[in-house]
């Protein structure tokens, strides 16, 4: 008789490295369109499905933009963010940090706290409704520099009453040196703010070192280049420091080959606290759900090991104390259960 399948579906789950503008999927996109009354024709609707396939990182980064240029008011922002709720509960996400980047709509024309009270409104709405709890993180696009950066931790610090909880850079690593942006990590902790960075993704292990050394940042955004250094694996388990990885979006991306190449196994192995996430989920045509399972059959983790990565990452959350043992509480239940 062969072995059950693993029980990743019934888990509850965290997502903690998670873009709002990547989670919009083609019905949601034809709906955002929609509203303005452009009709989606035939032809239409392929060219939109098109933004969904990519040939590398730059065609990525390319449909994302076109994608991006869809959102032009606060009720975009709105209904992506009840939508993004309602496929998170359907994987039974209990919680989720998403990242949203409001300096990209700031040069549109749309001001940051337009967009910050209908993403945290509508999050708040749907979470009364039965779905998961979403809390926030302004994310900022590197090679806009600390410019760019600092007034977004501005607008953060304002929201914290209403979910936003921390700040981070995304983009090109290597396009500003880190400690051009540590003043303003520094500002970011003074008020209260949690951080991230995206690093050790494009650029090599140095990135990650400048991310823990320079900006001091809580987690890693990726961060899966770590593993070229084995130094800096010791010291990444050693101090528990999280890794928000997400394999699906690496492959995407061009950042590893193939599965059989992936650093995941490795990291994990090394006892490194890696979490998974599903980066941008629509545009990688994946889901949390499909992240857990990616790494069992893909990457060859035992069951046990996914379920410490998914606790991993419920641990790295940026949850009060008492908030984040009452999700491990039934995280741990629903496993006992489930593998007992």
């Amino acid at each position: 008789m062969s072995a059950p399948p693993p029980p990743f579906a019934e888990m509850p789950k965290a997502e903690i490295h998670l873009h709002l503008e990547g989670s919009i999927d083609l019905d949601t996109l034809v709906a955002i369109r929609a509203r303005r009354k452009k009709l989606t024709s035939d032809g239409e609707r392929r060219r939109l499905e098109a933004l969904y396939r990519h040939a590398g990182f730059v065609d990525f980064l390319k449909h994302f933009a076109a994608l991006c240029e869809d959102l032009t008011d606060a009720e975009d922002f709105a209904l992506a963010t009840t939508r993004l709720s309602e496929r998170l509960g359907a994987q039974r996400v209990r919680y989720a940090e998403v990242m949203c980047s409001p300096g990209i709509f700031v040069r549109r024309g749309i001001p940051p706290k337009e967009i910050l009270d209908a993403v945290t409104s509508a999050g708040t709405a749907a979470a009364r409704n039965g779905g998961p709890r979403l809390q926030w993180i302004l994310d900022s696009v590197r090679q806009w520099g600390p410019a760019a950066f600092e007034p977004l931790v501005e607008h953060a610090a304002a929201f914290l009453p209403r979910g936003v909880v921390g700040v981070g850079i995304g983009g090109d690593e290597s396009a500003w040196k880190a400690k051009d942006f540590a003043m303003a990590y520094r500002e970011a902790r003074r008020l209260g703010l949690r951080t991230t960075a995206h690093a050790g993704e494009f650029s090599g292990p140095e990135s990650v070192w400048e991310a823990i050394e320079v900006l001091q940042v809580d987690r890693i955004g990726h961060g899966v280049r770590a593993v070229e250094d084995t130094t800096l694996v010791g010291l990444l388990a050693e101090r528990r420091i999280p890794l928000e990885c997400c394999p699906t979006s690496n492959i995407a991306t061009g950042i590893v080959k193939d599965w059989d190449a992936h650093p995941i196994p490795t990291l994990v192995r090394a006892d490194v606290f890696v979490t998974v996430g599903s980066d941008d989920p629509a545009m990688f045509g994946t889901t949390l759900l499909q992240e857990w399972e990616t790494l069992h059959q893909e990457l060859g983790l035992s069951q046990e090991e996914v379920l410490r990565v998914g606790r991993n990452t419920i641990e790295a959350t940026f949850l009060k104390a008492e908030e984040k043992k009452v999700l491990l509480s039934e995280f741990d239940r629903s496993a006992e259960h489930h593998t007992s």
